[in-house]
């Protein structure tokens, strides 16, 4: 995809708090980005740093929630090259993302411990028969 700045993204140049950093892009949240360039770092650096902003952008990297962050970033320094999708494989350290409500209460209700059930069920936040009632109304 190809993006037009100032229609789909807009750059800035700014004081960032340390040289960490030449550069950042934010999502506005209706589909236009804006670049911030940090103007501690050098042109050159500033220069890679929209770079490898615009390359976040083209390969539509904030729409890839199915890859690691160092794979994007990776992506966005020409070091790899991704696949369209690639299978969500768990590890121990992953945070669940669930598509709905009703499969995030499912998922809970199969790790709670009796403990937790009980005290769902005291404030009334859970029916009387427990989480097999759960299951049968969903």
């Amino acid at each position: 995809m190809k993006y037009v700045e100032g229609v789909d993204y807009w750059v800035y140049s700014l004081e960032f708090p340390n040289m960490a950093s030449p550069s950042v892009a934010v999502s506005n949240g209706d589909g236009t980005f804006t670049i911030y360039l940090n103007s501690r770092c050098s042109p050159e650096a500033r220069a890679a740093g929209l770079r490898h902003e615009l390359e976040h952008l083209e390969g539509e990297h904030f729409y890839r929630d199915d890859l690691e962050l160092w794979e994007l970033e990776s992506a966005a320094d020409g070091r790899i090259a991704l696949s369209e999708r690639r299978p969500y494989r768990p590890s121990g350290r992953d945070i669940p993302l669930y598509r709905s409500t009703g499969e995030f209460l499912e998922h809970f209700l199969r790790n709670a411990s009796p403990e937790s059930l009980r005290l769902l069920r005291a404030a009334g936040l859970l029916p009387d028969g427990g989480k097999d009632a759960v299951e049968r109304q969903s």
